[in-house]
């Protein structure tokens, strides 16, 4: 998801092309809407956001170097308090806006892209398939053997992303 605070320092046509080709603009289609637009955006937020936002940003500037964009991370949550307190034009989130959040700083959420989050085993595993509910006990501590879920006699290290992360919360 995306947050937009509004339009900001004269470029809310920037601002606006930008938010709804996002997708296509990463892959280099539909540059030609930028032609002869300038102005700067400031990006932050969700780092499982940045290669895209960096690739968007790579190409636009590229078709068109009156126009700057930054692209910085820091997380879902400084995404959102970023844009909330106007330090940046968009803040990227891979969660939705908390109820607190959109009180206390009128955001609107604008979605661009979905993200695909996976549970992955290495390959040596001989397990291969696990349901939702073992994926749920395995993540509650509840199974803690992979023997549980018809592998090795061995325990389960669960590597994931950090405490703060959007993503890890949609999960």
């Amino acid at each position: 998801m995306t947050l937009a605070r509004g339009m900001v320092r004269g470029c809310g046509r920037l601002l606006v092309a930008l938010m709804l080709s996002l997708p296509a603009v990463a892959s280099g289609g539909f540059l030609e809407q930028f032609s002869g637009l300038d102005g700067k955006i400031d990006i932050a937020g969700g780092t499982a956001h940045i290669p895209v936002m960096n690739d968007a940003a790579k190409n636009i500037m590229s078709a068109n170097p009156k126009i700057r964009i930054t692209v910085a991370g820091g997380g879902s949550g400084i995404g959102v308090q970023k844009v909330g307190e106007g330090l940046v034009d968009i803040g990227n989130t891979g969660r939705a806006l908390l109820q607190e959040e959109m009180d206390k700083y009128g955001l609107r959420s604008l979605p661009f892209a979905v993200d695909g989050v996976a549970v992955i085993v290495h390959p040596e595993n001989p397990v291969k398939e696990l349901s939702s509910q073992q994926v749920r006990d395995i993540f509650a501590g509840t199974i803690k053997n992979w023997r549980e879920v018809g592998g090795n006699d061995a325990g389960i290290n669960l590597f994931t992303r950090d405490e703060a992360s959007g993503t890890r919360e949609v999960f």
